[in-house]
């Protein structure tokens, strides 16, 4: 671990995990640092984390005497920032306290591809915040990216189409009828998603976010909108790859859990492996107008093999993951730095928040 400066105030004490400098790492530059000190720094020093966010696009405080989601509630409310709490992604959560959410439900052995929060928006999160109250026996990390080196390094060409045409995202979602909270494919039911069961009050959400609603079957639903795939950051300006394409695509899964076992080289990430592939190849034989989650260009024009290869391998060349430890708290640049999470054994409470 790289130290590199202790501010003025002797209350933050600052490192870097590794020579990616991803994220910048905020600790105490002393054992007698309290709750309430690092808040008022957070609060009193806005313009410099701030900074180091626009730099490096994630910070992560550790050592910290953080324990609960009321701690991290305060933590929130001490940014100042425009806290959110309607989240219209893909993944099954809890709410805990208010602005605070689980940071999902999907069983431990689901993988959860890198992402810029609900970058499918007009408008997405600016800020996000995850809290480690419990930490798992094994896995369990929540990995970063830079997108702003995803998009310098990609191969052109499938930038230019993206510029040209954008990004057209297709989800299927149960409705109320079905009990199941996530299936393989579908992960949650759109009532969930909403947070309403009133079809005027999905249809005005709709209507904001510019999805079109297709339904089908008995309360089944097809939600597809297009978007862009870049996003320039709001403060620097700098432009960052920022779009779902190997998160929603239907190959880039088989993709990753095979990089996941050759990290954790468990037997069961190889049968997660073998299985999601088996999977994937009778599914694939549908076609796939009938994928549950899908992506294309904007113009219809399927994303090939190889140019999903390409994808996800550039991010996880630039992936860095460390090991949670109880207490810590991690501030990311939604703009700048995407997320996901490894699959995990025993128990693990991760919680969330974001800034609109």
């Amino acid at each position: 671990m790289k130290a590199i400066e202790t501010t003025s105030k002797q209350v933050v004490k600052k490192t870097f995990l590794s020579e990616s400098y991803l994220p910048i790492v905020y600790e105490p530059s002393c054992n007698k640092v309290r709750r309430t000190d690092i808040l008022s720094w957070l609060g009193e020093n806005k313009k410099e984390w701030r900074r180091d966010l626009d730099t490096y696009g994630a910070i992560l405080l550790r050592g910290f005497p953080f324990e609960n989601a009321v701690d991290f509630q305060s933590v929130l409310y001490t940014t100042k920032e425009k806290l959110g709490d309607v989240y219209l992604g893909t993944s099954p959560r809890d709410k805990v306290v208010q602005h605070v959410f689980t940071a999902s439900e999907l069983p431990p052995h689901y993988p959860i591809m890198q992402h810029a929060e609900m970058s499918f928006l007009d408008n997405p999160p600016k800020l996000l915040f995850f809290f480690a109250e419990k930490v798992s026996d094994f896995g369990g990390e929540t990995p970063l990216t830079d997108l702003r080196l995803i998009y310098k390094e990609l191969n052109p060409e499938i930038i230019e189409k993206i510029k040209k045409y954008g990004i057209k995202y297709r989800r299927r979602y149960d409705g109320p009828s079905n009990k199941s909270r996530f299936s393989l494919w579908k992960t949650k039911r759109w009532d969930e998603m909403f947070g309403t069961t009133n079809l005027i009050e999905v249809n005005e959400i709709a209507k904001k976010n510019r999805f079109k609603l297709d339904w089908y079957g008995k309360d089944s639903l097809v939600i597809t909108n297009s978007q862009t795939g870049f996003r320039n950051h709001l403060k620097t300006n700098v432009i960052s790859w920022h779009n779902h394409v190997q998160t929603f695509h239907f190959e880039s899964p088989v993709i990753e859990v095979w990089n996941i076992f050759k990290r954790q080289k468990t037997f069961r990430s190889l049968g997660v492996a073998v299985l999601l592939s088996i999977l994937t190849f009778i599914k694939k034989l549908s076609g796939s107008e009938n994928y549950d989650v899908h992506v294309t260009y904007g113009n219809g024009e399927e994303f090939t093999s190889d140019e999903i290869k390409e994808i996800c391998n550039l991010f996880w060349k630039h992936m860095v993951a460390y090991p949670w430890q109880k207490g810590d708290l991690l501030i990311i640049d939604n703009y700048s730095v995407s997320h996901g999470r490894l699959p995990f054994t025993g128990d693990r409470k991760i919680l969330v928040g974001w800034s609109e």
